[in-house]
């Protein structure tokens, strides 16, 4: 089933806005209508219904919102702010709001339940710089589809958040917020895939620096006039995942320590990382009479930098994903490796690439391009490192990129470094892995592209050089 993420967002930008900022009396239609404005330029439709004053109290009844593209609506029955002193104001809207969500084309229509509970939301500042200080004690999201059967509810507890609102021409928000507790529950049921996952975290943190975006201004945000931060922190995960399909049954657990990351789009570039600490799986198939096997990680990277934004020059991207500390259980070693002759000690992996690279397009249109969108003018191997089984392999190197030639053609050099692979070879010849052929026929083409090592009898070590022309090198030795 798909769900366009567009649509979600605009939902939730409308129910998280459901306190606006509003002052008694004349204070108060100001600020509302500034309200208004800002769910308008986000591209929904805003019809507001009576309004009442009675003292410091002012109470707008049977607000309709169309969510953007009129991919549906809901309706509050009721806004209401009271002046509480100090120049604050205190706003409450419905414990309950039903939102209904009919998108074109294939997607499925959607009913959303949004309940609170607890809620307090205190608005302060001035305009152009409205204070938002709210807390939740729960906070539910419902969602279901028909067709597919689909549904997926949220539960948030004990949440506290601070934004700050501002700009004219430009909104902009900045604030943070933090949430004790998030249970999660997705179920789905296409005819032929029948899933259902529950999830737990805990302890989430963030803190965000963004303008406002919408389908309009997309664009700007691609070419640096917009620009977002979010960072983020989450104390554990755990969940379950029970999934059925016609070739396969299976249950996976998961659980997750503290996690870090960061998002932003600066200056028209796309910078995403994060690290995950204590990551473990457990999976187990439930039409075959296999026991559970497992994974567990002590640290999971990821890193992907890439420009957005159409330039003359290019500019830097990276790519880094790694772990270190894999281990996995007896039961998957046991399929392949039943009498331990391989070692078991914990694996790692790590890639490291930089690049300079350059959009010949707006990356907006790449799907429409009719050539490549995009080039790239240099590539640095930072790292490559694999260590499994007893063989430990490094790699770097460098190379610019002659884009003139097609296909563009490297000039630069890959310098490896191979401990224990021979030996590793050796050994999943023994266990049937590798047919001895193969094996031989390995060792014989490595003495093509390898030198010996200077630290022990099974090092080898390769420079591959790659030169202008299309001539490569092996250890100084032509192989083409």
């Amino acid at each position: 089933m798909s769900f366009s993420y567009k649509h979600l967002s605009a939902v939730v930008l409308a129910t998280a806005s459901f306190g606006a900022p509003v002052f008694a009396q004349d204070l108060a239609q100001e600020v509302v209508n500034e309200y208004f404005d800002e769910m308008r330029a986000s591209g929904m439709a805003v019809a507001p219904g009576a309004k009442d004053v009675s003292g410091t109290t002012v109470e707008w009844r049977d607000v309709v919102i169309g969510l953007p593209d009129a991919k549906g609506s809901y309706t509050l029955a009721f806004i209401k702010a009271e002046e509480i002193g100090g120049g604050k104001v205190s706003i409450s809207y419905p414990d309950e709001v039903i939102i209904k969500i009919d998108p074109e084309g294939e997607q499925p229509k959607m009913d959303m339940v949004l309940r609170t509970d607890g809620v307090e939301h205190i608005v302060s500042g001035v305009k152009g710089a409205r204070n938002h200080d709210m807390a939740a004690d729960k906070l539910t999201v419902m969602m279901s589809s028909a067709e597919p059967v689909f549904s997926l509810n949220i539960d948030a507890s004990d949440i506290v958040g601070h934004q700050v609102s501002s700009g004219a021409e430009m909104l902009h928000y900045k604030g943070d917020f933090k949430v004790a507790g998030l249970d999660v529950t997705y179920s789905l049921d296409d005819g032929k895939t029948q899933m259902s996952t529950v999830g737990n975290y805990s302890d989430l943190a963030a803190d965000f620096d963004m303008d406002a975006i919408s389908k309009e201004t997309l664009g700007q945000l691609f070419d640096g006039t917009r620009n977002v931060s979010v960072n983020y922190t989450m104390g554990s995960v755990s969940g379950t995942t029970d999934m059925t399909t016609p070739d396969m049954a299976m249950i996976i657990d998961t659980k997750g320590g503290s996690t870090v990351g960061t998002l932003t789009v600066q200056d028209g570039t796309f910078d995403m990382g994060g690290t995950a600490q204590n990551v473990a799986y457990n999976a187990k198939l439930k039409n075959m009479p296999m026991p559970p096997f497992s994974a567990e990680m002590e640290n999971m990277t990821t890193h992907l930098k890439m420009p957005l934004k159409k330039a003359d020059t290019a500019m830097p991207a990276r790519l880094q994903l790694g772990f270190d500390g894999l281990t996995v259980s007896d039961t998957v070693w046991g399929m392949f490796d039943p009498t331990g002759a391989l070692p078991r000690e914990a694996a790692l992996l790590n890639i490291d690439l930089t690049a300079q690279v350059k959009w010949l397009i707006d990356a907006l249109n790449a799907p429409e391009a009719k050539s490549m969108p995009i080039e790239v003018d240099s590539v640095e191997i930072n790292d490559i490192s694999l260590e499994l089984a007893g063989a430990k392999l490094h790699g770097t190197g460098a190379a610019d990129v002659n884009n003139a030639t097609f296909p563009p053609m490297p000039v630069g050099e890959l310098n490896l470094d191979l401990k224990g692979g021979v030996g590793l070879l050796d050994k999943l010849v023994a266990l049937g892995l590798v047919p001895q052929q193969q094996g031989q026929m390995v060792k014989m083409m490595s003495g093509m592209f390898t030198v010996p090592g200077g630290d022990g009898a099974d090092h080898l070590i390769s420079k591959i050089e790659m030169k202008e022309g299309g001539a490569i090198l092996a250890n100084g030795q032509r192989i083409q």
